[in-house]
């Protein structure tokens, strides 16, 4: 999108560094391009793995995405994780934390059950929505019922084949 605050893209490219496709984010507005998934604001996910696998790549760029879980009192919680963030803070509903990243491509292991269980002192049930804001690159977004290693992924969904 094209408009009077600068130039925005969500594209499928060929990444260099790993020579496969990857989903591009740019914008000059984090809160103005985005993805979500799912993507109607009345639907949900509502998956019970809890753990959340992320291979993105820094792009020296602000980053961030909010994941939306239900935990076990009927109550939606956040968690707004971004890399211009310093210092975590803990509201009741939505907690803000900072993402640290490697130059290049990082394979994170989100465990919501565990952060769910830390910040909020409830159980995690399930997810409801995920959301992320530019810039950044990504190869792959899935959950997961236990930890798996990079090793232990298909070699399709590996970041090096």
């Amino acid at each position: 999108q094209d408009d009077a605050t600068g130039t925005s893209t969500i594209e499928i490219v060929d990444d260099d560094e790993i020579s496969a496709p990857v989903l591009s984010i740019q914008g000059s507005e984090l809160s103005k391009t985005y993805i979500a998934c799912p993507g109607s604001p009345t639907s949900l996910l509502a998956t019970k793995l809890p753990y959340l696998v992320l291979v993105l790549k820094n792009t020296n760029q602000l980053v961030g995405f909010e994941v939306e879980v239900m935990d076990d009192r009927g109550q939606a919680r956040s968690f707004w994780i971004a890399n211009y963030e310093s210092s975590p803070q803990i509201h009741p509903r939505l907690s803000v934390l900072p993402l640290r990243l490697d130059q290049g491509w990082n394979h994170i292991t989100f465990d919501l059950a565990q952060m769910t269980r830390r910040v909020y002192g409830t159980q995690y049930t399930e997810t409801r929505r995920i959301r992320f804001h530019a810039s950044t690159r990504l190869r792959f977004i899935f959950f997961a019922d236990r930890l798996i290693s990079e090793e232990d992924l298909p070699s399709e969904l590996r970041l090096y084949y």
